[in-house]
């Protein structure tokens, strides 16, 4: 459940990229953000807990170092005496036509992705096929999915940590809390179900239309009620806002960062981390004093809308204090 402070308002914690020092580089300073924002607070000794994190397709070039994740699963094993389960979901499109399992982890260990790299045990959410999961309803009014397929590596935990990579995203806007919480935790199927014919990799030409993107926003949104669901709320956002590209992981190649590294932020609330992600990335982006919406341009998804269904859904608060970690 999300954490709030004495006025009513969600907390989201931030510690930006600079300065850096010996004694106080990225592992310092994630170290003090979990620490900071009470992260582990949930968890207790003999707990399981589940890291939900994005890993690179090959060719893509600005994935998050391991060492990113293995400072907040070091953390989480402190106190459940027990290594985390460390998961991505399969790609929907196999590249390299090789069998799907085998192709992810080839691709995993690759990227420096390991059970040895990460602190914690590497595997595929969903099992080796990509779709081993459990049923769990959406309970929301006028839902569209009835109910959604969530990876067993997920739904089998007990307690949830998404830590996303945030970059610009052709359906949704922007990769982070949100989707990375939800769509990016169901199986192989759901997902495709929940795309209903949009094309993921929309490059080389491929376009979606507007109606087409906020019918994924709202069906993605409605799987991060299930996933929710699944570990009964018990779930923790951690947003990297470093290496901020206009493709998200899965995609086989990446443009160089278009904004330089703002640092990284935590929270409960996956509506206010994202909406405070959001806010630093278009404060940044407008330095010069400018109104443009970067990534409207870039996605025609109107992240502010998505924001706002996310809130009407119940999994968040658009009204959000964000403290600066020093």
């Amino acid at each position: 459940m999300a954490d709030f402070n004495a006025t009513g308002e969600s907390k989201v914690f931030w510690v930006d990229a600079h300065p850096m020092a010996f004694d106080n580089n990225v592992t310092h300073k994630l170290i003090k953000l979990m620490r900071e924002s009470d992260a582990t607070k949930g968890l207790s000794e003999g707990m399981e807990a589940a890291l939900k994190v994005n890993t690179s397709e090959d060719g893509y070039t600005y994935g998050l170092r391991p060492m990113f994740v293995r400072v907040v699963a070091d953390e989480i094993g402190l106190v459940t005496k027990n290594h985390p389960a460390i998961c991505d979901g399969i790609k929907l499109v196999d590249y390299w036509r090789e069998a799907k399992g085998n192709v992810f982890l080839k691709t995993a260990y690759a990227g420096g992705y390991s059970n040895d790299t990460l602190g914690g045990n590497f595997v595929i959410n969903g099992g080796f096929s990509g779709d081993e999961g459990n049923l769990y309803q959406i309970d929301c009014d006028d839902n569209i999915l009835g109910g959604v397929k969530v990876g067993t590596t997920i739904c089998r935990s007990d307690a949830l940590w998404v830590l996303s990579h945030v970059t610009a995203h052709p359906l949704f806007g922007i990769n982070g809390a949100l989707l990375n919480g939800g769509f990016e935790c169901l199986v192989c199927s759901e997902r495709t179900r929940v795309l209903r014919g949009l094309d993921p990799y929309p490059f080389n030409g491929n376009t979606n239309s507007v109606q087409d993107l906020e019918g994924f926003c709202r069906r993605a949104l409605e799987g991060h009620v299930g996933v929710r669901n699944s570990v009964g709320g018990r779930i923790f956002y951690v947003n990297y806002i470093w290496d901020v590209t206009l493709q998200p992981d899965y995609f086989p190649f990446s443009e160089a960062p278009f904004v330089e590294n703002i640092g990284f932020l935590a929270s409960s609330d996956a509506v206010a981390l994202d909406a405070a992600t959001y806010a630093l990335l278009q404060k940044r982006l407008n330095s010069n004093g400018g109104e443009r919406n970067f990534i409207l341009e870039q996605t025609n998804v109107e992240f502010v809308g998505v924001l706002r269904q996310a809130e009407a859904l119940g999994l968040g608060s658009l009204n959000y204090e964000l403290k600066h970690v020093l």
